[in-house]
């Protein structure tokens, strides 16, 4: 344990590397549904897009799973000791973006199982776009969101 009362420094740092890793998956996966690559990949760009994205999808719900723990760990003590002395009274809008941030990942945990099921089973290519989206969004969201929110006090 931390001797700061406000953050436990190694989870806090374990989440974001989750996190991270989140995003480069869900952006990746999503980048290959939308704009997949047609050809045989001769270039970076194509390269990055020439992947097979149901490869992805246990490592994105696994990595969403890991990463919304590891904020539910930490977010007691943010809620107590952060939220409480810091942001309400020097940044109440970061206290708002939070919230939404909040929103968003529980939107995003409540839709996990549906992006589950219609990536194992055959299904939609909209269905699949839909959801993928959406976590994606989710998942950059809460990303640039907590980065914002830790940013403005400090580890």
């Amino acid at each position: 344990m931390s001797d700061n009362p406000f953050v436990n420094v190694p989870l806090l740092l374990l989440h974001a590397l989750s996190a991270t890793l989140l995003l480069g998956a869900v952006s990746h996966q999503a980048l290959a549904l939308w704009l997949p690559a047609r050809q045989q990949p001769a270039g970076w760009w194509r390269a990055l897009r020439a992947v097979h994205p149901e490869r992805y999808t246990r490592a994105i719900v696994f990595l969403f799973c890991l990463t919304v723990l590891l904020g539910a760990i930490n977010y007691l003590r943010f809620r107590l000791f952060v939220r409480a002395d810091y942001l309400d009274a020097h940044a109440p809008w970061a206290t708002g973006l939070f919230e939404l941030k909040e929103h968003a990942v529980a939107i995003g945990v409540a839709v996990l199982p549906a992006y589950w099921v219609v990536w194992r089973e055959p299904s939609e290519a909209r269905t699949r776009k839909a959801l993928t989206t959406l976590l994606t969004v989710v998942a950059w969201w809460g990303f640039l969101v907590g980065h914002v929110v830790n940013n403005i006090r400090g580890l």
